[in-house]
């Protein structure tokens, strides 16, 4: 285990930021579709994500244990701080698309990580969101357009907005209720 944190930490924080999210998208959709079209060739977030990306990365590699690697671990950290740079400094198309996707690969390790060995039946919830973050991530980082033409499809009416922004802020209740009464 990496983060140490707890079932019950892990929903709530998830929760929120779903009930975050949505209330957002509810309460604003034309601003929050406007946010979501301009946000695929936002040079100055995508960095900035990319930094925060890199950053956990970095941060990572000099805590986790590396096994039978611990020795190169020095040369890991270097190689990902380059890389990092380079990928801020080269990558312009869709960069900050590719920082989200790595943002979300990233926070299923949390996800998977605070589920971890809990024997509550509702952890399941967690697994399955962190596999499908796993998997918007592989494919975004990959195929950033995929995204822009997703962020379109949703974007295209108010009522396909609100109702999405209403699903997610009902899992994030779900989320939010069964950390506090179950965990």
């Amino acid at each position: 285990m990496i983060y140490h944190l707890s079932l019950k930490a892990v929903a709530f924080g998830t929760g929120f930021l779903h009930l975050l999210l949505g209330a957002i998208a509810f309460l604003y959709p034309s601003s929050f579709c406007r946010f979501l079209k301009n946000f695929p060739r936002n040079d100055f977030l995508g960095k900035l994500l990319m930094g925060t990306s890199v950053l956990w990365v970095i941060i990572l590699l000099a805590i986790m244990d590396l096994g039978e690697y611990t020795q190169y671990r020095i040369w890991f950290i270097l190689f990902a701080f380059i890389f990092g740079i380079l990928v801020i400094v080269a990558i312009e198309d869709f960069i900050s698309l590719r920082a989200l996707a790595l943002l979300l690969l990233l926070g299923a390790n949390v996800i998977l990580d605070g589920t971890f060995l809990s024997m509550r039946s509702w952890r399941i919830l967690l697994v399955l969101l962190a596999y499908g973050w796993i998997i918007v991530g592989v494919l975004f980082v990959g195929m950033p357009y995929l995204a822009r033409d997703k962020i379109l499809y949703f974007c295209s009416s108010e009522r396909k907005i609100k109702l999405t922004a209403l699903l997610i802020l009902m899992f994030g209740l779900v989320l939010s209720l069964l950390g506090f009464i179950d965990a």
